[in-house]
């Protein structure tokens, strides 16, 4: 029941004074100018001794966005003096006044804590279990890596690449240490064999579909929400920074530019067929990458059973998808398989691929077997082809009798 009286240093959206946001007994307060801010808290301190309520002024922080003024300005709860932070956590959003991007406080945070969480899943597990399965493994990144790589996409976008740097770098080294693959191993693997989806794409994926539950909230309803979205689109006519904005710029910077335009993300049918467009974009770089890279020769035109639904189903391309080979039991047995598959193995054609101290890197002829000297040692060499090793033998023949 409690309602701040509007004035006209109030921000406005879609010509909506708002000046208060509540969250349980979290409230914000704000206003464009500093003695209209000081009025509010002062109505605020007033409502909540009539209600018996305790306003604690430690707990209360000022921020001040923009170009600081010459004097700081002085703001008071009842006779306590409120502190002015350069940021604050706010309903689980960490804002910041002292960058250009608001968020970059949260972005920072987020990914700290995820590659905290991160490591603390693979020792925990290492300790109590030994080697972490890959389905296992995909399931505790979406429940407790992924939650923190995600959060606040929904309204910041990724515009600025610096601040998504370390998302991504937690998202690509914990893949990488799930399927047990060096370091500096491709990024494309990384996504087209567990059939994860690039975090910045992600991150974008749930800003269009929070647009959507937007767009799709009755129109009965008086919210704030809708007319701060009939707000972004006004600025995005007139040329300004707004969220609206910022998803076509995302859009445009995508491996095949997205061009949109504001009709486009006014319906939720259009917003949807972006959405899959997106989808559609992401599979074809991806598989661009597979069908060209010399190191995923192995990953080419391979067809794999897809579901159609009603008992349906058909074999075809599916670039994203967790393989099968992942589900191999014996941890050391799955990690030489998906290292083979994925060329991060000991053979020559990769070991002679990059220099090393006292030699250069050889052309792919010249990358020979270690054993018979007669042909460049691949995948197909070493374990089909290769006779000049005795022990190897037999269990080849081993092998192609028992499958």
């Amino acid at each position: 029941d409690f309602q701040l009286p509007t004035a006209n240093a109030d921000i406005c959206l879609n010509g909506r004074p708002v000046c208060q946001l509540e969250q349980a007994d979290d409230e914000a307060i704000f206003s464009t100018e500093p003695i209209t801010l000081q009025e509010k808290i002062d109505n605020y301190y007033l409502w909540s001794r009539r209600k018996f309520m305790f306003i604690s002024p430690p707990k209360s922080k000022g921020m001040i966005f923009g170009p600081l003024p010459a004097a700081l300005p002085v703001f008071r709860v009842g006779p306590d003096i409120v502190e002015l932070v350069p940021k604050f956590k706010y309903v689980g959003l960490w804002f910041t006044s002292t960058h250009r991007n608001i968020f970059a406080a949260h972005y920072a945070e987020q990914a700290s804590t995820a590659r905290r969480v991160a490591n603390a899943t693979f020792a925990a597990v290492k300790s109590h279990l030994g080697s972490l399965p890959v389905r296992e493994g995909l399931r505790l990144y979406m429940a407790r890596v992924d939650c923190y790589l995600i959060s606040g996409s929904e309204i910041s976008l990724d515009v600025d690449s610096r601040l998504i740097n370390e998302h991504v770098e937690v998202q690509q080294s914990f893949l990488r240490r799930l399927l047990g693959l060096n370091s500096s191993s491709m990024l494309t693997i990384l996504y087209t064999e567990t059939g994860q989806t690039p975090i910045k794409v992600r991150r974008l994926l749930r800003a269009l579909s929070r647009l959507r539950y937007i767009l799709n909230l009755p129109g009965s309803e008086d919210l704030i929400v809708r007319d701060a979205l009939l707000d972004s689109f006004a600025l995005y006519r007139s040329g300004k920074p707004c969220w609206i904005g910022d998803i076509c710029l995302v859009l445009r910077h995508l491996p095949e530019p997205i061009c949109v335009t504001d009709k486009d993300l006014r319906t939720d049918d259009g917003v949807k067929e972006i959405m899959e467009h997106v989808q559609r974009v992401l599979d074809a770089d991806l598989q661009r990458d597979i069908d060209s890279f010399e190191k995923t020769h192995l990953l080419r035109d391979r067809v794999e059973r897809i579901d159609e639904g009603e008992g349906q189903s058909r074999m075809g391309l599916v670039t994203r998808r967790r393989r099968h080979y992942l589900d191999v039991p014996i941890p050391a047995h799955r990690r030489a398989i998906t290292r083979l598959m994925l060329s991060d193995h000991n053979l020559s054609v990769e070991r002679l691929r990059y220099p090393g101290r006292y030699r250069a890197a050889a052309p792919r002829e010249l990358r020979l077997c270690r054993f018979c000297r007669a042909a460049v040692e691949d995948e197909a060499h070493a374990i089909l082809v290769c006779t000049a090793h005795g022990a190897l033998q037999p269990i080849r023949e081993t092998f192609l009798r028992e499958i």
